[in-house]
């Protein structure tokens, strides 16, 4: 049998690690992102596109949306802004190439005076009931769904009857934006009510688990650990980067070494090789030595071991 693929993480605190150890067991699960963002840029669902999972995403700012519909064709991508209003269409305050995007009049206010440059958008709304049982998964397993609206997440839960959907385990945002500043008690009541167990604060999200499903309540009871098998994307991209300059760094001076030999070069041109392969060399050793990349090596060493 072959070994398992090496579940790759994509999200911002590792929360689809977590997700990663109670659910791995499951070929092809389904998902719901609400407020889905960059479909590759700390998206906790993107690991679980790439291993054959598929679902909802939810995004209403519409350069996400369009990306989403562009990297994730297998998802059902729904534009539009979940509130718990029986209303048509919404205000989103839009903050460009960030994932400050939101519907809270003091949540916008409060990044503008923060610096950022924000514009108003009209966009579609909808509630969470409507979504689901539009998409017709009322008989259908929701393996975890992911609640990240920048302040909106208790109109995200009235939207929803949990009783009803019973995803296994719910994500939620449940600190202020940009703050620690906690925000779990507004919402957390209505998870409660519906039977869900508290398992785990990683510091920006709060994880819990459905009735339905207790033995993974152990399994989503601590954040992501050196004993979690995963590598991460930007590693991916730091050890491309590193193969990639040392090839052109073993290329450049093979050129160079074979045209002294012909004594076919000047010693301006040789110079110039010589300032290329330097520059390249040093490329090479800032990229190793990054500072995700120096942090990073005893937890690389740690699950080398595991392995």
């Amino acid at each position: 049998m072959p070994p398992s693929p090496t579940f790759v993480s994509y999200a911002q605190n590792r929360e689809d690690v977590v997700l990663w150890r109670a659910l791995r067991g499951i070929p092809e699960g389904r998902y719901v992102d609400v407020g889905a963002n960059d479909p590759r840029l700390f998206s906790v669902t993107r690991g679980f596109y790439e291993l054959g999972w598929s679902g909802i995403t939810i995004e209403p700012v519409p350069a996400f949306a369009a990306a989403q519909r562009a990297e994730r064709p297998r998802d059902t991508l729904i534009e539009a802004a979940v509130t718990d209003e029986a209303i048509d269409t919404v205000t989103l305050h839009v903050f460009e190439d960030t994932g400050l995007s939101t519907l809270v009049d003091e949540v916008s206010e409060r990044h503008v005076g923060a610096g950022f440059a924000g514009s108003d958008v009209v966009v579609p709304a909808r509630t969470l009931d409507d979504i689901l049982a539009e998409a017709g998964w009322d008989d259908v397993d929701i393996h975890f769904m992911v609640v990240d609206v920048e302040g909106a997440e208790a109109a995200v839960i009235r939207s929803a009857d949990l009783a009803r959907w019973r995803p296994w385990v719910l994500v939620i945002e449940s600190t202020a934006p940009l703050s620690t500043e906690p925000t779990h008690e507004v919402w957390e009541g209505d998870v409660l009510a519906a039977g869900y167990t508290f398992c785990l604060f990683d510091g920006l999200s709060r994880f819990y688990v459905s009735p339905d499903h207790p033995e993974l309540v152990p399994l989503v009871s601590y954040p992501a650990c050196p004993l979690d098998e995963y590598d991460t994307d930007a590693e991916r991209e730091q050890r491309a980067s590193i193969e990639r300059l040392t090839d052109e760094v073993v290329r450049w001076r093979t050129a160079a070494l074979t045209r002294w030999a012909d004594r076919s070069d000047s010693t301006l041109s040789r110079a110039a090789d010589q300032r290329r392969i330097a520059a390249l060399e040093a490329e090479l050793v800032a990229v190793r030595r990054t500072v995700s990349w120096r942090l990073t090596a005893p937890l690389r060493a740690v699950r080398g071991v595991a392995r």
